[in-house]
């Protein structure tokens, strides 16, 4: 294919030289990765660090599923409005949410810095929940349900680039699908407790309480993470 290659050695929109460049560039950080943490998969399994981030993902997903899956209940519930003008006003917590995970990701990337990037959104993140839960005006409501989106959208690129800061070949492969696999349990869990909450105190203040002690949680977890 000409624009989506397996490696910049394919790349015909390059020259030679910047195909030259790159290559070498990669396999410079792949070795000098390799020389300081060389994990087998096993060993990267056994990981505490990748637990930790495998806990921590948890804690996001839960967010990201929690709004994702009850979104356009929560609008409906706090603006009254018909099904049509739910769909259309729920893009906007996604619009803002992806716009802030574009400019987080590059800012982090710019700087070399991973921690506060997922930290920091995931604060306000819980922020933006928690004043979702109490406020009552529908245009309120939204920006501070935007806000959530914001946050909780923009700790995810920084938070992909922790594990691949320490790992790399079989062990990197292996350790992301692990982070994934354990982290994507909070996208059973999080809709399903809300939906208890919801039905138990017909409100989802409670639900989106819980959100955001879940991003809390997550938050105070990743500047725990030894910075690689």
């Amino acid at each position: 294919m000409k624009y989506l290659c397996e490696s910049p050695a394919k790349a015909t929109w390059l020259t030679e030289e910047e195909r030259g460049w790159l290559q070498e560039r990669l396999e410079l950080e792949y070795q000098q990765k390799k020389q300081r943490h060389n994990y087998t998969l096993l060993q990267a399994f056994v990981n505490p660090k990748v637990w930790l981030l495998s806990l921590i993902y948890f804690t996001l997903v839960i967010g990201l599923y929690g709004i994702s899956f009850w979104l356009p209940q929560i609008i409906k519930g706090f603006s009254g409005l018909n099904n049509f003008w739910v769909g259309l006003v729920s893009a906007i917590p996604y619009l803002v949410g992806a716009i802030g995970m574009l400019l987080v990701s590059s800012h982090s990337d710019r700087t070399k810095e991973r921690r506060a990037h997922v930290a920091i959104p995931a604060f306000i993140g819980a922020f933006g929940l928690v004043l979702t839960a109490f406020f009552h005006h529908p245009v309120a409501a939204l920006a501070a349900l935007s806000l959530a989106a914001l946050g909780i959208w923009s700790a995810l690129g920084p938070f992909w680039a922790l594990p691949t800061g320490f790992l790399s070949g079989t062990a990197a492969a292996g350790s992301l699908a692990l982070i994934n696999s354990v982290g994507n349990l909070g996208g059973f869990v999080s809709p399903y407790i809300i939906g208890l909450i919801k039905d138990a105190t017909h409100s989802f203040t409670g639900g989106l309480l819980v959100m955001a002690t879940a991003l809390i949680v997550g938050g105070s977890l990743v500047l725990v993470v030894r910075h690689e």
